[in-house]
């Protein structure tokens, strides 16, 4: 029992002395802020000072060295006024005209003849069926109702005198000229050629 009332009183005193030591700590920590914290802390509410960079002389080194560095800019194109322009390549050209050859048939006298080609047509108003001849304005063709007032004669294989009664074109003063369009019926009396044949070689003889 002596033994545990002295251990109670030993374990008393070391508490009360650990207490005693931990007490001024406590109290510093529990003590208002310093007067070097109130230094930083108004440091902290004045705006922060950048540092002039132009007066950095390693910058200004580093900037004009970048600027050598930038290919220089192209200028405008600029067109030498007096240069000669090249020119193409030119050849001289010149106009040719042909013309083509026709053999034209004059208008013979009377009681002459003119040769040429013949060609076949269907029929003139008024002459259907019968063998009559077209000829060449030149040559005295006109459209004629019946009865003609006049007539011509045609050879080819054979010779039969035609009433002239009516007009042809019959390409006349070209190299195509005709000197008579032919009614079937007149075809067949001077040429042994089918119509098909188209064309024949005729002599037409006037009175």
């Amino acid at each position: 029992m002596p033994d545990l009332l002295r251990r109670v009183a030993l374990l008393t005193i070391v508490t009360a002395v650990v207490v005693g030591l931990a007490a001024p700590l406590t109290a510093h920590s529990a003590t208002p802020v310093s007067v070097r914290s109130m230094s930083l802390l108004a440091a902290a509410d004045h705006p922060l000072v950048h540092a002039d960079r132009a007066s950095a002389p390693g910058r200004e080194r580093s900037a004009a060295l970048s600027l050598t560095d930038v290919p220089a800019p192209i200028g405008p194109e600029s067109l030498d006024g007096n240069a000669a322009l090249a020119m193409p390549p030119s050849a001289h050209m010149e106009a040719t005209l042909y013309r083509r050859s026709a053999r034209v048939s004059p208008k013979p006298a009377a009681g002459g003849t003119v040769s040429g080609k013949a060609t076949w047509y269907c029929c003139t108003l008024g002459w259907r069926g019968q063998a009559v001849v077209a000829l060449p304005g030149a040559l005295g063709g006109h459209y004629d109702a019946p009865p003609a007032a006049h007539s011509v004669t045609v050879c080819a294989d054979r010779c039969a005198t035609l009433p002239v009664v009516d007009y042809c074109g019959c390409f006349w003063e070209t190299g195509s000229q005709k000197v008579a369009d032919l009614s079937p019926e007149a075809w067949a009396l001077i040429s042994d050629s089918a119509l098909s044949r188209g064309v024949i070689s005729v002599t037409v003889h006037f009175s």
